[in-house]
Order: structure tokens, then sequence, then C-alpha cells
């Protein structure tokens, strides 16, 4: 990746750096450690609740981890211009609302690559953003 180019996590890598799957947190940690790494509100709190309902954590654990992944990317918010823009992209493209969401909030930060483990490995959107399952051997 150059210097001027910019990726984004969704929140199935983030939560990865706190799992116990030595294979996939290194790899997550790997991407999470890049320079450029954009994520979203909508990250942050979808791994919120992963955390608190799945990974039993408390508030104290997730205020600290989630301290730690705004502190390593840049956070973009949620705006009424990414919503219009992932319901364009779930009638185009076919993903769920929350899945074109987290594409329309990269798009919108000039992101390259997506890195997620939930959609279709190396997908082109608008003929800019690539989706890469960062676990595929």
């Amino acid at each position: 990746m150059n210097d001027d180019e910019y990726s984004f996590l969704d929140s199935n890598v983030l939560i990865y750096t706190v799992s116990n799957d030595i294979v996939k947190k290194q790899r997550a940690i790997e991407l999470l450690s890049q320079k450029n790494i954009v994520i979203s509100t909508q990250i942050i709190s979808e791994s919120i609740n992963v955390m608190y309902r799945k990974l039993n954590y408390d508030y104290s654990q997730i205020r600290r981890i989630t301290d730690k992944f705004v502190e390593k990317t840049i956070l973009y918010p949620i705006t009424h211009n990414t919503i219009h823009r992932a319901l364009n992209i779930a009638e185009t493209y076919g993903y769920t609302y929350y899945d074109s969401q987290v594409i329309a909030s990269a798009l919108e930060n000039d992101c390259t690559i997506l890195y997620s483990e939930d959609m279709q490995h190396e997908q082109k959107i608008e003929n800019r953003l690539k989706i890469v399952n960062p676990f595929v051997k």
C-alpha cells in the first residue's frame, strides 16, 4: 500500500484483534498497524456490541480497547450522505444495508481496499474499491 492510499477495516477484522484465534489475530493486528487505516463510527458500534454480547467484556475493557482502535485509525462519522449512498449501494450490489453503509464509508474516504471477512472477496465496487478477505490464503 502506498502512503497516499487508504484502507477500510470492517468490524470483523477489529474483533479478531482481541480474539483467541492466533492466526487471524496476528493478521488483524498487522492490518490495524498500517498507515492510513479508516474505520467509521458504525464499525466502533458493531465492535462494542460483539465485545459486550459475545465476548463478555465489561464496559471498562471495551472503552480501553475502542480507544486503542480510534488512536490507530482515522475515524469517520456516518452522515446523512453516507446513509443515502448506502441505500444506493444496497440497491445496486445487493448487500445488506449495514454492509452497504460500510462500503459507502470506505468510498467516501477514498479507500482503495475494504478488508472484510463477510463480503465478496475481490469484488470491485464502483471500479475503485476492492473488497479483500484478509484471511484467505
